[in-house]
Parts: structure tokens; C-alpha cells; sequence
């Protein structure tokens, strides 16, 4: 079996965003590209790092052949890449930041800071304190040896977005700068026009940049595996793009659906957004020939990196009230302040689950791999399928047995349009077998270990203070209300 630390040792030149291509290239409306070769009929790449060896096929070096590349535990790794985070004060924009500089990366990134107004105008906050982001740099240089560049720029700042992205010319670019939740998405028309702007408006002019200032640069965007829905039908739930041998079959017709963008149904006018996005990055790589990687990422959860876990002045924030909690986040902190745990209708609801340490492995190992130059690849991140009632039980298990809790769960009604009882296939083959990813966690073991940071007095007493933003009771009709319990005190 082949190391997963070297799952990209035979890649070459043409897909490292440190060359730069000197043949014509005439597109073509399908997103492939015709080449007018540029000497002795070849196509030909500059190393815009080693300019002595002057032009050369891009083909003839490899990864692990090259003095640029370094291995690392996460494939081989381009030396002092620049790295632009999009939303790097954020719950995964942080995280990766340092995880990315202990790598020895150069990491830039940018915050319009609008995370923490949003929470704070719910009445909630971190229950993890969080410093100011210059406070978290300054923790990071002395506790980390790091070096990190942030600049206070919203996306949606096309002027000063472009001059930061010419002045650095980043290789990679990971899109984090969305407003990520569902419920905040549909609570009125101001926030679901908010939703919509900040999150279309910012990956259209993300393009743009990279069209104009770093064109061989690759891009990981985040999407979310909300976008597809859960089909009743039980279709299964392709990575982004048909496989080759899928067929639509009508009448006595037969036509091929090999690479072609599977049917989404987003679930909110926040998934709606991300769907906006999908499209967005996919016909820009057509058009202009750029190279990403849409990552339809499951629900993540927990708050433990190496990184993070090295002093609390380098915590991530972490969120549990309804608009910005995730569910299992929400979970323990209900269990830890003794309040129910509730469920929406049935809980039978199934959804893609992944942890921050595990999300942040995939996003590491998809930046050292980048795609081809016009290539628009999708990966499913998810690592565990499971429906709302068994985390529930698993929190409220936990919180009983090894933390001396007494958990009670609740069903009341559901505040969404969804279907309680569906199917859910999810095909997530692509980041084990192209790029080396082996899950280092699991639900259970980080269940645990959020309890024992959320139990800490500091956090306790915050969550107590955000108690009544625990409960969910915003609408997708519009609107809020107190939402009726069906169901007590649930078997667990």
C-alpha cells in the first residue's frame, strides 16, 4: 500500500502553482484547452523559484524529485507556500492558520470580523474565550515560533481585497470568509439578502482576483454537503460529478452523465449561497483555466488540534447557540449546563459528520495537491453518517456515564422544512484513495474531550450566560416562536 505521506509524490510541474506557463492557451467552452506549443512543439513552464533552469516540460519533475517540495506527514508540501485564509478569525480559518505555519507556510490571511458581530447580536458569544486577532498572533509568534499576516479586509472590498492579493501573490486560497449558518439564513429577508451578498459577492470577486494577480494559484473552497439534500429517491450522493459510467435512462434513450454536475437541493437560503458558490468556482476554472478543489464538507465538530491544545490564548472560537453552534457542539454544552438536548421532530435525520482535527488533515493534504490547470475537482469530507437522535444519545451517554451529568433529550417540532426520515448514501472515497487521508479521531473520544474543556468554570459560567440562545425556535417560515416538546426525556 502506498504511504499516505507520499500520495502526491508523482505530481509534476504542471500541477504546482510555482510555474508559470509559457505556451498560448486557446479555451475552449467544454473547460478543456488547446495548447499553441511554444518550443520545438512543446509546452513549456518557467519556475517563477528557480529561474536558472529556464523553460522546461512540465511534465519532467516530480514532486519528490524536486528541491522546492519537502516531505511531510501530510504528502510532500511546496516550501514557504503562500497561503491566503479567507476568514481566518473563524472557527476553521484559525485552526488551519496554525497548523499551516507550524508547517512552515507562509500564512496571510483576512477577516471582515463580522463572526463575532453576528454572535454577539444573538446574545451569544464564544464559550471559549477568544482574544483579538492580533492578540492570537502575537500568541502564536511566542508559543509557536510562527509568523502570521492578517489584514482587516472584507471580501466583498474588491478594491482593497485585489491590492492585498497582488501584493502577496498567493499560491493557494482557502475560501472560509461565509456566513455559515442555516437558521440565520432564513430568519428574515435582511439576513438572508446578508447571506446571499457576503457569500456569493465574496467567492465572485475571490475569481476575479485569482484570474487577474495569481492565476496559477489553486483554490480550496468550502462547501457543504447541505447543497445536495438528502434524494428520497436513495440516489446516492456522487462526489460533486457523476461518475464516468452513469447513464440517464428515458424512454428507449440512453445518455451519459459522466462529469457532470450532480443535482443539488440545497436546504436554506444559506445552502442556497453555497450551491451560488459551487457554480461560481466551477465556471471559473472553465472559463479562465484556473484550478480548485470544492470541498463538500459534512457538519463539523470539536475544538482539539495540536495547535489549539498548546495554551487557551490560542483557542479557536466555539459557538453553541442555535444560529451558530453546531449540532453536537450544542448538544454537550446543553448537557453540561443541565438543560434538555433537543431534537428536531424525529431525529431520524441523517448528515455527514467530521472534527475540526480531522477537517483540517483533509484541508492540509488537498492544498499539497493541487488539481490541474482548468481542473474543478470535488471531494465529500465526511467521515462518519449518523442521525441527529444517535449523537444525541452518544452526548447524553457520555455526560451520564464518565462526567457525573444527569442529560435528558427532548424531540420538540421541527422548525425546518426537511424530510425526517430519508435515505442517505454518501459516496467518500476520493480523499482516502487520491490523497492519503486516515481519520486520527473519532465521535466518541472527542465528545469527551469537549466536555472536559466546556466543563472548566470559565466556559461553564459562559454558556450559562448564553443559556437562553441554546434552544432553537427560529422558523423557515419566517419568523420565531417557542417550539412545542413532543417528546421527554428520551431513552438514552
Amino acid at each position: 500500500m502506498t504511504d499516505p505521506a507520499q500520495h502526491n509524490a508523482g505530481k509534476t510541474c504542471w500541477n504546482c502553482p510555482a510555474v508559470e506557463f509559457k505556451g498560448h492557451v486557446d479555451f475552449r467552452a467544454c473547460g478543456q484547452a488547446a495548447f499553441s506549443r511554444a518550443a520545438e512543439g512543446q509546452l513549456v513552464v518557467e519556475c517563477k523559484r528557480r529561474e536558472e533552469i529556464g523553460y522546461f516540460d512540465p511534465m519532467s519533475i516530480t514532486y519528490d524529485a524536486c528541491p522546492e517540495y519537502e516531505a511531510t506527514e501530510f504528502g510532500y508540501l511546496l516550501r514557504g507556500m503562500r497561503v491566503m485564509i479567507l476568514g481566518m478569525d473563524g472557527y476553521l480559518g484559525w485552526p488551519l492558520a496554525l497548523k499551516l505555519a507550524k508547517l512552515g507556510c507562509q500564512v496571510f490571511g483576512i477577516d471582515n470580523m463580522l463572526r463575532r458581530e453576528l454572535v454577539a447580536e444573538r446574545g451569544a458569544q464564544s464559550v471559549l474565550p477568544i482574544g483579538s486577532m492580533q492578540e492570537r498572533i502575537e500568541s502564536a509568534r511566542e508559543l509557536l515560533g510562527v509568523e502570521i499576516d492578517f489584514r482587516p479586509i472584507d471580501l466583498c472590498d474588491r478594491e482593497e481585497f485585489f491590492a492585498y492579493v497582488e501584493e502577496v501573490k498567493p499560491e493557494a486560497f482557502v475560501q472560509y470568509a461565509e456566513i455559515p449558518s442555516a437558521p440565520y439564513s432564513m430568519a428574515s429577508v435582511e439576513t438572508a439578502t446578508k447571506t446571499i451578498y457576503n457569500n456569493n459577492i465574496g467567492t465572485l470577486n475571490l475569481m476575479f482576483a485569482m484570474r487577474d494577480y495569481a492565476p496559477e494559484a489553486s483554490m480550496i473552497k468550502l462547501g457543504t454537503m447541505g447543497e445536495y439534500g438528502s434524494p428520497l429517491t436513495g440516489r446516492p450522493l456522487f462526489e460533486g460529478l457523476f461518475p464516468g459510467d452513469a447513464v440517464l435512462q428515458h424512454g428507449d434513450d440512453e445518455w451519459s452523465l459522466g462529469g457532470e454536475l450532480v443535482p443539488r437541493d440545497p436546504v436554506s437560503f444559506y445552502h442556497v449561497s453555497k450551491v451560488q458558490g459551487t457554480f461560481t468556482m466551477y465556471e471559473s476554472c472553465k472559463y479562465w483555466w484556473l484550478r480548485g478543489i470544492d470541498v463538500m464538507q459534512g457538519v463539523v465538530y470539536g475544538l482539539h488540534t495540536p495547535e489549539l491544545m498548546t495554551d487557551p490564548s490560542l483557542n479557536t472560537r466555539f459557538d453553541i447557540d442555535e444560529w451558530w453552534g453546531t449540532v453536537i457542539n450544542r448538544f454537550v454544552a446543553q448537557a453540561v449546563v443541565g438543560a434538555p438536548l433537543t431534537i428536531f421532530g424525529s431525529g431520524n435525520q441523517i448528515r455527514g459528520y467530521i472534527t475540526v482535527a480531522d477537517a483540517m488533515q483533509c484541508m492540509i493534504r488537498l492544498l499539497a495537491s493541487p488539481p490541474e490547470p482548468g481542473q474543478y475537482e470535488v471531494v465529500n469530507q465526511v467521515t462518519d453518517v449518523l442521525s441527529v437522535r444517535e449523537l444525541a444519545q452518544t452526548v447524553a451517554r457520555i455526560g451520564r456515564d464518565e462526567f457525573d451529568l444527569t442529560p435528558t433529550i427532548q424531540r420538540i417540532e421541527n422548525p425546518r422544512v426537511e424530510a425526517e426520515e430519508h435515505p442517505y448514501e454518501v459516496i467518500h472515497e476520493k480523499l482516502e484513495k487520491d490523497f492519503g487521508f486516515s481519520s486520527q479521531s473519532n465521535v466518541e473520544d472527542e465528545i469527551r474531550y469537549m466536555f472536559k474543556r466546556l466543563m472548566e468554570p470559565s466556559s461553564r459560567e459562559l454558556i450559562e450566560a448564553s443559556r437562553d440562545t441554546l434552544f432553537p425556535k427560529t422558523l423557515w417560515s419566517g419568523g420565531e416562536k417557542t417550539l412545542e416538546v413532543v417528546e421527554a426525556d428520551l431513552d438514552y
